[in-house]
């Protein structure tokens, strides 16, 4: 059946009056198979080949596309026809559904087919003598939330390496740089960051600095990493690319590394550190980096290349969900999170032509061509005063219509902290169709009249609105509404928002407040919902004018609050506790608590 062994070294010795039995033809089979499977490994590789697209249907449905991939085997696994399936009725959802974040994979599978009878009887103890004339190659689903070490995915191990700087509380930081490096040569690092059901707002920072390597920005010491979130969202996964300069002139081993005191993580008011030092070595390589790779490959023992297959699959899609004890909910996904991608050779021909034509295109111009050229593609200058921004903060509101709403109907969104303080402010606003995850309309932003495009033009799902904005500048917060211009089935729609402050209108907040009478007070201080039920906070801060208030759980998975103090139970029963902290005066706080309880 699913067969892991990769070569059969004997084959079938055929001669005339030789007895074949099921052993000889079973034999046949094994041969090709396994030495078909193992040129596909070793020469091709692993992941998609073509297609395999995932597409949700609904918030429980979703549909995996035709396509083709090669697994970790050097197996085919073909999806020779759409397959529709509801999350819940996969493999292994129901020890995972829980857990937040789960991940779709694919695996190789064999099924008998076609039930028969064998003319000599069965041999088994009850005398049945039913059989299969065929064995299927097809694939099997399963849901894990388990992450895979990415670097184990893919070759990329070869020459890039990842150190974990800060993992705890389904928060990670992670940075990837290269192995190796040349002389006078650039090395490349990427922070990684990562959150998992963290509603506070995230800040950090740290300072990269080691012997023979400087900043490719300002050719500093040190290389500064900052990082500063200012669209706020539950689940969130985010990179950075660097490059810092090497001016070593020989072959020599080599570190970065991250002073424990200048790593600083702010999650929402609390401020976190590391213990120790992190430790980032690489070496320094005259030779080139294609060879060092070439050599290191060559290096690795075959066994260690077609025996490490365990725990290693094809990863369709990852999905965050939102579960109780009755019911589930997609709340987002990612297909393909691991790009697990084998370019065919085709593809990479003609990659390799665009490069080619690209190079062409510079090189053939004369030096008074590219003269010109580059004396049109200089910025022209104009000498007009510009406004210094000091901050721009986004998010998106996603604004209920109800069933069957009405054209000329006014929908409103709740009341918001934009986060930038009191004080006047800039407010954009567009129709969001990336944040409508059922649609394949990714990356659309709709500023004003939709209806200006035709169908032709550009295909819109979202439902034609007219948008409206109100700033309060006294209390730092937005509130959205929408005037619906056309007949829709949606029952919502999404609003993209951009607050900007502008430095010359920037308005001083009162400095001559006595911190002491500063008090936080949260309306109703208890309240009881039922699981998955929804209730909404209030809180004031009394003896000062700053009204700004940052909502947040007290422990992880103890539900959810947004910047408007809507609370969200969690399928779980139990007492939580919701807070409340002042921005302006972070350690003035109050807390209320929540029963969760399915009973009345």
């Amino acid at each position: 059946m699913n067969n892991k062994q990769y070569y059969s070294c004997d084959r079938n010795h055929y001669f005339f009056g030789k007895l074949m039995t099921v052993r000889d033809f079973e034999s046949e089979q094994t041969y090709f198979n396994s030495k078909r499977r193992l040129g596909n490994r070793m020469l091709n590789g692993v992941g998609i080949v073509s297609g395999l697209d995932i597409i949700l249907v609904d918030n429980k449905t979703f549909s995996l596309e035709t396509g083709m991939a090669l697994d970790y085997m050097g197996r085919e696994i073909v999806v020779s026809e759409p397959c529709v399936r509801r999350l819940n009725i996969i493999k292994g959802f129901d020890e995972n559904k829980d857990k937040g974040i789960v991940y779709l994979c694919l695996s190789y599978k064999e099924n008998f087919k076609e039930t028969t009878f064998s003319v000599a009887g069965s041999g088994k103890s009850n005398g049945v003598s039913e059989e299969f004339n065929r064995v299927g190659e097809g694939y099997e689903l399963f849901i894990t939330s388990v992450k895979p070490k990415e670097e184990k995915l893919k070759l990329d191990s070869l020459v890039k390496q990842r150190i974990e700087v800060y993992n705890k509380d389904r928060i990670s930081i992670v940075v990837e740089m290269d192995k190796y490096v040349n002389p006078s040569g650039k090395l490349s690092i990427r922070t990684i960051f990562q959150k998992e059901n963290v509603e506070a707002p995230i800040k950090y920072s740290f300072v990269i600095r080691g012997e023979f390597f400087k900043s490719s920005e300002g050719g500093n010491e040190e290389l500064k990493i900052d990082y500063h979130e200012t669209e706020i969202s539950t689940y969130k996964s985010e990179y950075q690319d660097y490059s810092m300069n090497c001016d070593a002139t020989v072959d020599t081993l080599a570190e970065l590394r991250i002073n424990k005191d200048s790593f600083k993580l702010e999650v929402g008011s609390d401020v976190l550190k590391i213990s120790e030092d992190i430790v980032l070595p690489l070496s320094i390589k005259n030779d080139p980096i294609k060879d060092i790779v070439i050599d290191q490959y060559y290096s690795k023992h075959f066994d260690e290349i077609v025996d490490d297959v365990d725990g290693k699959y094809i990863y369709l899609a990852r999905f965050h969900l939102i579960t109780n004890k009755l019911t589930y909910f997609i709340e987002g996904f990612e297909k393909h999170p691991f790009k697990q991608y084998l370019f065919s050779n085709e593809l990479l021909k003609l990659l390799d032509d665009l490069k080619k034509s690209e190079k062409i295109s510079i090189t053939d111009k004369t030096d008074s061509e590219k003269f010109v050229e580059a004396e049109e593609a200089q910025p022209k200058v104009l000498d007009l005063p510009k406004p210094k921004i000091e901050n721009v903060t986004t998010g998106v509101e996603r604004i209920n219509l109800g069933f069957n709403p009405k054209i000329g109907r006014c929908f409103y969104s709740y009341e918001f902290v934009h986060g930038l303080g009191v004080g006047n402010i800039a407010v954009v606003t567009a129709i969001d169709n990336k944040a409508n995850y059922l649609t394949d309309d990714k990356g659309l932003l709709v500023f004003g009249d939709k209806g200006i495009f035709t169908k032709e033009e550009i295909s819109i799902s979202a439902p034609n609105v007219q948008i409206a904005a109100i700033s309060n500048s006294e209390k730092g917060t937005i509130k959205l509404g929408v005037r619906l211009m056309e007949k829709t089935a949606l029952q919502a729609v999404d609003v993209r928002w951009w607050a900007v402050k502008p430095e010359e209108i920037k308005k001083e907040e009162e400095d001559l407040v006595i911190d002491e009478s500063v008090r936080v007070i949260i309306t109703p201080n208890t309240a009881r919902v039922k699981p998955l039920e929804q209730i909404r906070f209030s809180a004031v801060i009394e003896g000062a004018s700053s009204q700004e208030i940052r909502w947040a759980t007290a422990e992880n998975n103890t539900g959810t609050i947004d910047n408007n103090g809507l609370y969200t139970a969690p399928s779980k029963e139990g007492v939580y506790e919701i807070k409340a902290y002042s921005v302006k005066f972070e350690n003035k706080s109050d807390s209320a608590y929540v029963v969760v309880s399915a009973s009345d």
